[in-house]
């Protein structure tokens, strides 16, 4: 854990993400209780008015609806914090109480991802799966004591993906499940440009990988998101964040980092530039964006 000392002052805080507004949840809610409701007395065995199984029925039906509506609510968004001068920034381990945080700057300030489309209760278990990999880091920055940065990326990117897979990877798919359910038009995004795509690597990750694989020299770091919030972003943190994730992918043993941010002026190019970092080949997205490839070497200093 490092310090660096901040020079400016400045009020920030996310924009509000772009989550169905309460109405249409509450909307949504109430339209799936009562044709429930309707259904289960007037369809089926429950039209005998029999009272435990009507009962049982309805509670379900009713646990259902409210968590639809849970689905499609939007977030909170964090209050404003103040930025003081002279104050530092520390970076340490991801909590999972601070993944509500990570989620909401998430989706104010990398809003083109397709995770981000759906929800804050997934991206809260995707960031879980990084806290809790061992092959990964999850890091949060703090201005005394209030977080304002995170970064998360895997260390050993097969490793990581063949971990979530085999530990996480039925909560993932429940939770995004459970999302797509109440966007339609979401979840035909997925089925056209995603599915596939996932089916082939959930395949190839669950195999066994080749022993001249298994070695850190052959395996990769990716820097997988990164952001800090408007009014931090003069302390330093963003930087003290990504050096941190270079000297956890050195320690592992790792040659190579990887990452991708979107090409041209809103894209983060110029900040791993001055960090480093080689441009690399672009390519577009199932949304029709841009996206271009930064590599680091990670190699040690002589001496080190």
């Amino acid at each position: 854990m490092r310090l660096i000392p901040s020079h400016h002052t400045r009020r920030a805080g996310p924009r509000p993400t772009t989550e169905a507004p309460w109405a249409v949840a509450l909307a949504v809610t109430a339209a799936f209780a009562a044709l429930s409701s309707y259904g289960l007395h007037h369809v089926g065995p429950l039209d005998q008015h029999v009272p435990v199984e009507m009962l049982l029925a309805l509670l379900g039906a009713a646990l259902l609806a409210v968590s639809i509506g849970a689905a499609v609510a939007p977030p909170t968004v964090p209050r404003p914090i103040l930025v003081l001068a002279g104050r530092s920034a520390v970076v340490g381990d991801l909590t999972r109480e601070q993944t509500r945080f990570c989620a909401t700057l998430h989706a104010s300030a990398l809003p083109h991802g397709f995770f981000v489309a759906l929800g804050p209760r997934f991206l809260r278990r995707y960031f879980e799966s990084f806290a809790d990999s061992p092959h990964a880091v999850a890091m949060v920055a703090t201005v005394d004591d209030h977080p304002v940065g995170f970064l998360v990326g895997p260390v050993r990117a097969r490793s990581h993906r063949q971990w979530v897979v085999r530990n996480r990877g039925l909560g993932l798919a429940l939770a995004g499940a459970t999302a797509l359910a109440v966007r339609p038009g979401l979840a035909w995004h997925f089925v056209r440009t995603r599915l596939t795509r996932y089916r082939v690597a959930l395949r190839r990750d669950a195999a066994p990988a080749p022993h001249r694989d298994e070695t850190p020299t052959n395996d990769v770091a990716v820097l997988s998101h990164v952001a800090v919030l408007e009014g931090a972003r003069h302390t330093g943190a963003g930087t003290l964040l990504v050096s941190d994730f270079e000297d956890a992918a050195r320690d592992a043993g790792i040659q190579r980092a990887y990452l991708h941010t979107l090409d041209g002026p809103d894209g983060a190019g110029p900040f791993y530039s001055r960090l480093g970092w080689h441009p690399g080949p672009t390519h577009p997205t199932a949304e029709g964006r841009r996206m271009q490839e930064w590599t680091r070497t990670l190699g040690r200093e002589p001496g080190a």
